[in-house]
């Protein structure tokens, strides 16, 4: 008996009186296969559809979900992920993935025959799975009352959840088997990767049974892979599984190992959930994994290296415990392991976002709109903003064009949808345009290996591609209907970068590049050399400013192209070497200046005021002299939005830059020199953005200084984390009862009481507690050291001073 099964009548009672459920089950306790099968076969749905993070797991467990009820997939089972949709009119269980339930939500808000909606694993906390889950609840709100929603998980952060959806939730027992657990110390955390071979081959001595080894990606397993296969016994087979094969490779890696054979699957966390890999009893976790890390200035998505979550550990240890006893060996110590985060970090806070904005505004609705567990940052928003209007997604007031839609529709991510839809309009003029797309798309899919110059890399999967370019290769050319052609049209490869990259155009500025985004990045250290400019599709590496894949930029037929990428501008700048302004016309590609030439126009006060504020955005508001002076203003603004947000709005650095103009402007109409705005009163400039009433309010609740009962004024440091604290010498804080209390108790305060030296004698967030119990130790060495000063015996009622004995 599966454990969901004891719950399954509770379960089945909460769906049908609320709307929204969350059901809590560790690994192995049927909540992806038996509980919907039985949802289904027990007629308490008409048509349900689940939701699986991974398209493998969705595979699987379709296919599986079929044979328990010995039909062919498509019959009563259905399956929807990318390239691959088998239902029928009988269909009645749809397993989808892959932002699948977005589109049918899209297409039908009222998701019409549908009447439950099963989010599956959701603490992987995919954008597609947010994202669906948003416009499922705005359904659900708004359309169909009748709509029933299960959200379940092995490791649900439930509290959090269940404050967020306002539902009950049901929580099933523990995994069907015990999983013992063994760590394995690292004396150096750089070499993790050297030392997995010998953990994996202990687990094989002492242990029976096949093992599940986890690595980050695909490098990770090819070294396992060589470094194992001469040293396993003959009858131990090492296999991989990852995203990028083949379905037949991967379901070979997840059939049971032959008689008198064990196996050892070398794989990612592709295997983490919703997989049951017959005769694994063994675990062995790297605890690493690959992750998304959106580089806000570059624009990029850097794949990097990254601790797992503790919750994510469970996951990977409860696959050896699907079927049996089993054991789990994690590299690193158990210290280690219990300093890790108790959650991954969701996509929607580490990814770039431009595709859930354009689902948000093709909904109707913006992503600050939409009810979502986390709300990305204010930067990552303007960032998929501005890529939206490159991409001519969007128009000049943030509206979703005929293009924008029609790049939604074409199920890859805006970047390549638009450029293969505008490289089928431009075939005409540009015969080859389209068939070389489709080639670049492919290689950017695929990852195949190759020159970093896309010419060569391209002309090479074109005379001899990888198994997985032609796969990605062949769906694409399908799509546009396109036939193989006898040869590539290069000649048009940096304008196809440019479509899908208009950010990435880059000039040669010093030793490196500047990108039209602004950022810099590195030159490469054996190609482009000479050329001026790049049109680069693929960056990373260390902040994200090391070229990958680029090829030379044709400007001229850029412009005469993609005349929408350029701009002309009379620009104004201040000129910090020459201590001057410069006043030109500029033809622009972002921050790119492509020409430019003196200006006729007469510099006014509005065009130095807009290189000033240029200058300021630069550089940042550490070019004012006062900015040390500031900064505790700043502490205090963020703190107070952080616990009364509404009453004040965000004015952190970030938000003070973001918005410049409507604070700073003012203050610069007279300034002509450099040194005249550095002595700028930026307090006065930034308190203007708070009116009268909210500047008292922030003295109150957030103050500044407070008096003590010695009659002193002492400053108090606000950290943006921690307690706020006040270091204060402790003779002046006599007769004072408790701690004082800030934001009305929401924020601690920390006392740090100081000797007459001004050194730390005590930390203290509860003073009346110590006043009672430590107080006497600190008067006993005091009274021998600070003979001159008072140390009362009760210093609760004692008289507050700041001087010796001799003159209180």
């Amino acid at each position: 008996m599966l454990p969901i099964e004891a719950i399954y009548e509770k379960l089945v009672a909460q769906l049908q009186q609320h709307n929204t459920v969350l059901l809590q089950a560790p690994p192995g306790a049927g909540k992806s296969t038996w509980l919907p099968l039985n949802l289904m076969k027990n007629n308490c749905f008409k048509h349900i559809v689940m939701l699986e993070p991974r398209r493998l797991a969705a595979r699987n467990i379709a296919q599986f979900l079929a044979q328990q009820q010995n039909e062919a997939l498509g019959h009563s089972i259905g399956l929807r992920i990318r390239n691959e949709v088998a239902v029928s009119e009988h269909t009645r269980l749809e397993i989808v993935t892959e932002g699948v339930l977005t589109k049918m939500l899209q297409s039908d808000p009222e998701l019409t025959g549908i009447d439950l909606l099963i989010f599956d694993e959701f603490h992987e906390r995919s954008l597609a799975a947010d994202t669906a889950l948003a416009f499922a609840l705005e359904t659900q709100g708004v359309f169909r009352d009748d709509l029933k929603i299960l959200v379940m998980s092995a490791t649900l952060d439930s509290t959090r959840y269940q404050a967020f959806l306002d539902c009950p939730v049901v929580a099933s027992d523990g995994r069907s088997y015990p999983v013992s657990e063994i760590y394995q110390p690292l004396r150096d955390e750089a070499k993790w990767l050297e030392a997995m071979p010998s953990l994996v081959l202990n687990a094989l001595q002492q242990q029976t049974g096949s093992a599940l080894v986890f690595l980050p990606g695909k490098r990770e397993i090819n070294f396992l892979y060589q470094s194992l296969a001469d040293k396993v016994s003959a009858d131990t087979q090492v296999v991989t599984l990852f995203g990028e094969q083949d379905k037949a490779t991967q379901q070979a890696a997840i059939a049971p190992a032959k008689d008198g054979l064990r196996k050892v699957v070398l794989t990612t966390n592709v295997a983490e959930t919703s997989l049951t890999i017959e005769g694994i009893r063994i675990v062995v976790d790297s605890g690493k994994r690959r992750a998304a890390q959106f580089n806000l200035k570059t624009g990029v998505t850097e794949l990097v290296t990254v601790s797992i979550s503790r919750s994510s550990a469970v996951q990977r240890a409860g696959r050896a415990g699907r079927v049996e006893a089993g054991i789990v060996y994690r590299l690193g110590s158990h210290e280690q392991f219990e300093r890790r985060d108790k959650h991954d970090v969701p996509e929607i806070l580490s990814s770039d976002i431009a595709s859930l904005v354009l689902e948000a505004k093709v909904w109707g609705s913006e992503v600050e709109q939409l009810p979502l567990l986390d709300v990305p940052s204010s930067g990552a928003l303007q960032q998929a903003h501005s890529l939206l209007s490159m991409l001519e997604a969007t128009d000049e007031t943030g509206k979703v064009t005929e293009l924008g839609r029609k790049m939604h529709q074409f199920g890859t991510e805006p970047r390549l949808a638009h450029m293969l839809l505008k490289a089928t309009a431009l075939e005409a003029d540009s015969p080859g345009i389209s068939h070389l797309a489709c080639y670049l798309v492919a290689l950017l899919e695929s990852r195949a290996s190759g020159s970093p110059e896309l010419r060569v890399a391209l002309q090479s999967q074109f005379e001899k591609p990888q198994k997985s370019f032609t796969q990605s290769l062949r769906p694409w050319l399908k799509r546009l209907k396109i036939s193989e052609r006898s040869m590539l049209s290069c000649e048009y490869l940096s304008l196809l970068v440019a479509l899908a990259f208009p950010d990435r155009l880059a000039k040669r500025r010093g030793q490196g590049f500047v990108l039209a985004n602004g950022a810099g990045v590195n030159s490469h250290e054996t190609h482009w050399l000479d050329c001026d400019y790049l049109a680069i599709a693929s960056l990373g590496g260390h902040k994200g400013q090391r070229i990958f894949s680029a090829t030379e930029l044709n400007v001229s037929l850029l412009q005469q192209t993609l005349p929408h990428l350029f701009e002309e501008k009379d620009m104004c700048e201040f000129d910090e070497k020459a201590e001057r302004f410069i006043h030109e016309q500029r033809l622009q590609l972002g921050a790119l200046v492509i020409e430019s030439k003196p200006s006729t126009k007469t510099l006014d006060v509005q065009a130095r005021t807009q290189a000033w504020l240029n200058l300021v955005a630069k550089h940042g508001l550490t070019l004012f002299n006062d900015y040390q002076q500031v900064q505790p203003l700043l502490n205090r603004m963020t703190l107070a939005q952080r616990f009364y947000p509404e009453e004040f709005a965000n004015l952190d650095e970030a938000a003070l830059l973001n918005r410049i103009e409507d604070w700073l402007a003012p203050y610069l109409v007279d300034i002509k020199k450099l040194v005249e705005l550095k002595k700028l009163d930026l307090t006065s400039a930034i308190k203007g953005l708070l009116d009268w009433h909210q500047q008292q309010r922030l003295d109150e609740i957030l103050p500044p200084r407070i008096q003590v009962p010695s009659g002193s004024n002492i400053k108090i440091e606000y950290p943006l984390q921690g307690p706020a604290k006040l270091s204060v010498r402790m003779q002046e804080v006599y007769g004072l009862l408790a701690s004082p209390v800030l934001c009305n108790g929401k924020l601690p305060l920390l006392m740090e009481l100081l000797s007459p030296a001004h050194r730390p004698l005590q930390l203290t967030q509860d003073l009346a507690h110590f006043w009672q119990t430590s107080y006497k130790d600190v008067q006993k060495e005091m009274k021998g050291r600070y003979p001159k000063h008072f140390w009362p015996d009760d210093p609760a009622t004692a008289q507050a001073t700041n001087k010796v004995k001799s003159r209180m």
